[in-house]
């Protein structure tokens, strides 16, 4: 039977299909091993948390100095690209590198039991016949040979398991550099015996458990650099937007919300303020105040810039200093991505202001797709009168454009981290609020085998935003309804406990979808995203228009257009958010409160609350409660 290298590290680390246990010891999580797994010879982009007694800057550096001594060959493009923000640093690293340079960093590896346990290893035939017994598994010819050998696992212990595993993605690594291997599946299917795998787990272990490590235990675990998706006529009137806003004379010219997503098209007229006809300006101003991209950051704060007289840095230079806000001379450039990268390796913290220099750019240079564009007008568009079009919930409101996600609608969770702190900088700099709140309509799956549910690098990122005293909105995901493929042919159904990061959060507001117009005939939409959460909170909180919702669309696509999703309904509670705010002040900085009047406001639809959370936003009886 055939294997698929995924099926291989879930029998490995869990054990067979009835006796499986979930494993929590090893610091390396296991969409980590997968990752490598699936593809033992590439470099694996991860985040690596440290202990939280270290700071993260001097951790990069070590890292960073641990693999130049190691000095593996990286090809084009294989850059380790090791960057820090608070409390994470990211690596784009081989599965080698993890071992001998991570690993031995853990707090994990320096517990003297586990030390101890390790030597056990060395020169011993119990590990042989533990990878002899993952090769039988991979080569059982029927179902009923396969759940035979798998039983072999279930005397495996935790320590065992990792090391089996650590072996075989090893070997795997070294076949697959010949190009003869795809995962560590096929490289278990052609080899004979064990003997290769134990030899190859010696060459990489043996020096380690001979040589303390003179440095003292800085890594508390690590993960994959996860991608981000986004969640996907006139809503407004659905969730009573319109008439709190001009029964309660609502207006939000005071009031600036970040938009972290693919871009606002800041060409788009509908972005821009009411034209005043004693004006003498021949344009109107744009209510996009600033953009930033953050699709370069790793480049930006990466310690690689410690060298400035590599190709590599003279390549990146040419890219980050391109489509800037304000021109950078060479010179210039080079001296402050120089200055960041000594920051980390004299502990101090990433200084901001000289990242801007590369992630401000115009409003008004294109997105990288429709996407941001359309939740921007959900929040605030102004259609200046033209009856084919309606004004969003706020079209005077503000926006920060903030650039996370890229043209394939995939970026990585560390970026949209970095836009998460420097959203709390900008606010810490000056003595009032520059953003008063964040719409985040993107989705990323949260894998309930590697962190606690809303505990993961971004859950806790932006529940520190909301300490801060920032609304933080979310779309929960557009997860609900899934088809899955099983031995027995296909399954679609409706999905429980499938809310998405980062709103899984327990402060952040997480918005589930409706129908447009008619949420009390069809209820919560097929594909949203449905509750609770892995660990039994309620989410989402609630539920706003996300079906067939018309918003701007780039000038290039079109300039109006229909989209349907999670995406469009979490907009929808960020305009809500601010319209209390703008009339009443009171509620700046406070954002749990701020959740708690739009929770207990909204519509009871008759539906489960895993389903509905609270109800449909509800604005102007959010008004009336006040």
């Amino acid at each position: 039977m055939t294997v698929s290298s995924r099926a291989l590290v879930e029998l490995v680390l869990l054990g067979p299909t009835n006796d499986r246990r979930q494993l929590q010891d090893s610091p390396v999580l296991g969409d980590v091993w997968i990752a490598y797994a699936m593809k033992p010879a590439d470099a694996i982009d991860l985040l690596i948390t440290p202990h939280k007694s270290q700071a993260a800057g001097p951790v990069a550096v070590r890292i960073s100095k641990r693999l130049n001594a190691l000095g593996l060959k990286r090809g084009p493009k294989q850059d380790s690209q090791i960057a820090y923000l608070q409390g994470l640093v990211a690596a784009r690293l081989f599965f080698e590198e993890l071992m001998r340079v991570i690993v031995p960093m853990t707090y994990w590896w320096h517990d003297r039991k586990q030390k101890n346990d390790l030597t056990k290893y060395k020169g011993d035939s119990q590990l042989d016949e533990m990878i002899q017994a993952v090769i039988n598994w991979t080569r059982a010819e029927s179902e009923d040979e396969q759940i035979q050998a798998a039983n072999a696992f279930a005397a495996f212990n935790s320590l065992d398991r990792y090391v089996s595993l650590a072996a075989i993605i090893l070997w795997a690594a070294t076949e697959g550099k010949k190009k003869t291997v795809v995962g560590a599946a096929d490289a278990l299917a052609k080899v004979k015996s064990a003997a290769p795998i134990v030899k190859r787990l010696g060459e990489v272990f043996g020096k380690l458990l001979e040589t303390p490590d003179p440095e003292p235990a800085q890594i508390w675990q690590v993960s994959l650099n996860r991608k981000a998706m986004p969640a996907l006529s006139r809503s407004v009137p659905s969730v009573k937007g319109d008439a709190a806003r001009m029964l309660f004379k609502v207006r939000c010219e005071s009031i600036t919300w970040a938009v972290l997503d693919s871009g606002i098209d800041g060409n788009h007229p509908a972005f821009s303020v009411a034209k005043d006809e004693n004006d003498p300006k021949p344009e109107p101003a744009s209510r996009i105040k600033k953009a930033f991209d953050f699709s370069n950051i790793r480049q930006i704060v990466s310690l690689d810039n410690l060298d400035t007289d590599t190709p590599g840095f003279k390549a990146r230079l040419k890219d980050l200093r391109a489509g800037r806000e304000k021109e950078l001379s060479a010179k210039k450039a080079t001296d402050i991505l120089k200055a960041l990268a000594e920051d980390a390796e004299n502990d101090r913290p990433i200084h901001w202001e000289l990242v801007e220099n590369f992630i401000a750019i115009d409003p008004k240079k294109p997105p990288a797709s429709t996407h941001g564009t359309h939740v921007a007008g959900i929040i605030g568009a102004a259609a200046h009168g033209d009856s084919r079009f309606a004004d969003g919930m706020c079209p005077d409101i503000n926006f920060y454009d903030f650039r996370v996600l890229g043209k394939t609608l995939q970026d990585t969770e560390f970026a949209i981290i970095a836009a998460l702190q420097y959203l709390r900088y900008l606010n810490e700099r000056h003595t009032h609020m520059s953003v008063h709140g964040a719409n985040l309509s993107l989705s990323i799956p949260h894998d309930v085998r590697n962190f606690a549910c809303g505990r993961t690098p971004i859950c806790n990122e932006c529940e520190r935003l909301v300490e801060s005293g920032v609304v933080v909105v979310a779309a929960a995901g557009n997860l609900g309804y899934q088809r899955f493929e099983t031995k027995d042919g296909s399954f679609e159904g409706y999905t429980a406990f499938s809310v998405t990061d980062p709103g899984n959060a327990d402060g952040v507001i997480t918005v589930g979808a409706t129908h447009r117009y008619r949420p009390h005939t069809y209820g919560v939409s097929f594909f949203s995203s449905r509750g609770p959460t892995g660990d039994g909170r309620l989410k989402p909180d609630l539920v706003a228009p996300g079906e067939r919702i018309e918003s701007c669309l780039p000038l290039s696509s079109g300039a109006w257009g229909e989209l349907d999703g999670t995406s469009m309904a979490a907009p929808h509670v960020s305009g809500a958010a601010a319209m209390l705010m703008a009339r009443y002040d009171e509620l700046i900085g406070a954002p749990k409160r701020i959740k708690r009047i739009l929770t207990e406001s909204a519509t009871d639809l008759g539906r489960e609350r895993s389903f509905q959370g609270h109800g449909m936003l509800d604005v102007l009886r959010a008004f009336q409660s006040i």
